[in-house]
């Protein structure tokens, strides 16, 4: 062998050349890995969902389930919009190649569409369910679902333009507006990677600045202003083009490893301290707000997304009937997110059914989480 072949493989390709040919290198075909990502994103966001509402409507007495957040700047709604960036970039940057920008772009507006079905037939499903569940107006303006009560037509046209996002369909909404620059984020990077990275990040910069912190309510930008959260998705997807993380957990060292855990758990401290300290919290707050994807944010995210990726090939091993199941959640990923938003107005009525105390919230957690894992079955039949 030559000195060339033992030449280490850089983890990430940078220059224009060697992404080009890593992108057209790369096979493509189901990552289970990330299908398993995607399916513990999914527990998780339905985890903190379901408790958001049962905080609101019933007497939990400050006592919930942790959240990510709890312990670090990003939650899983991050690894969420990433992780689909990965997938776009993975399965449309081959076609891209193959069919032209053109079809691409068809494809893509044609997955748009199915996003926003999705989320009309989720949000039409949970009214009519709770039309015949709940009768208590209170309860159904803390669910989003009042005005469908009050005046549908209305309700339904804010739906559809993106004025009301019910039941934490705002990530969906996201989606979609992100999914608006995804081919031309496909064809920024394989025309010129440091263009489009310094066009995203001129974008994000206007963010955290101040002239694109929007403060509206459409389409849920109090809680994902695009403008910032699009370097996130633009992340994933030049990650995903060349299959990023075959090549950067094969060649992530134990010390590598060892200092991303190392900052995490920094983070880890930081945010206990927040906790501690409100003067502390208002000091970090501008640079590390959620709907500006802020810098402490982002920073944190780099480090966590290959601790998560670790823990995810450690649990494929530990547990693989689990992570199976985890995966096919992963892999309908926009069905099951749909059925996690009926199926969180439907834990709110047990839990309130049951008393809406401690022990209500324990039960309906623990039944609604393993059925939300176990429907997976079912939502295949129908795929």
């Amino acid at each position: 062998m030559t000195t060339q072949d033992h030449a280490p493989v850089a983890p990430v390709a940078l220059t224009q050349a060697s992404f080009r040919a890593r992108c057209d290198s790369r096979p493509t075909r189901r990552d289970h890995a990330i299908d398993i990502a995607r399916g513990i994103a999914l527990v998780a966001i339905l985890n903190t969902h379901f408790t958001l509402m049962a905080r609101d409507v019933g007497s939990l007495g400050g006592h919930r389930a942790p959240f990510l957040s709890d312990l670090q700047f990003p939650d899983f709604a991050d690894f969420f919009v990433f992780l689909s960036g990965y997938v776009y970039g993975l399965v449309y940057g081959n076609r891209l190649v193959r069919d032209g920008f053109a079809s691409v772009t068809r494809q893509t507006i044609r997955r748009m569409g199915q996003i926003i079905r999705a989320l009309v037939v989720s949000i039409a499903a949970a009214v009519a369910l709770s039309w015949a569940l709940i009768d208590d107006a209170e309860v159904l303006r803390t669910l989003d679902l009042w005005p469908f009560q009050a005046n549908g037509r209305l309700a339904l046209h804010d739906l559809l333009t993106f004025t009301s996002a019910p039941l934490f369909i705002n990530i969906l909404c996201l989606y979609v507006l992100l999914l608006t620059a995804a081919p031309l984020m496909l064809w920024g990077f394989r025309r010129n990677l440091a263009a489009t990275f310094g066009v995203s990040g001129v974008v994000w910069l206007l963010v955290q600045a101040g002239p694109l912190d929007l403060d509206t309510g459409w389409a849920g930008i109090r809680s994902f202003n695009p403008f910032a959260w699009q370097l996130l998705f633009a992340m994933g997807i030049f990650l995903g083009m060349q299959r990023g993380f075959d090549t950067i957990f094969a060649a992530l060292s134990r010390r590598t490893a060892f200092l991303l855990t190392a900052a995490c758990l920094g983070f880890f401290l930081v945010r206990m301290a927040m906790k501690l300290s409100p003067e502390f919290t208002a000091l970090l707050e501008p640079v590390s707000g959620k709907a500006q994807f802020a810098t402490l944010r982002i920073i944190n995210f780099v480090c966590l997304a290959p601790v998560f990726v670790l823990f995810v090939g450690w649990l494929e091993r530990a547990a693989p009937s689990l992570s199976s199941w985890l995966a096919r959640l992963g892999a309908l990923s926009l069905e099951m997110f749909a059925w996690g938003v009926v199926l969180t107005m439907l834990m709110s009525v047990a839990f309130l059914a049951l008393g809406g105390d401690l022990a209500a919230y324990v039960i309906v957690l623990a039944v609604g989480l393993v059925g939300y894992v176990l429907s997976v079955r079912i939502m295949v039949v129908f795929n």
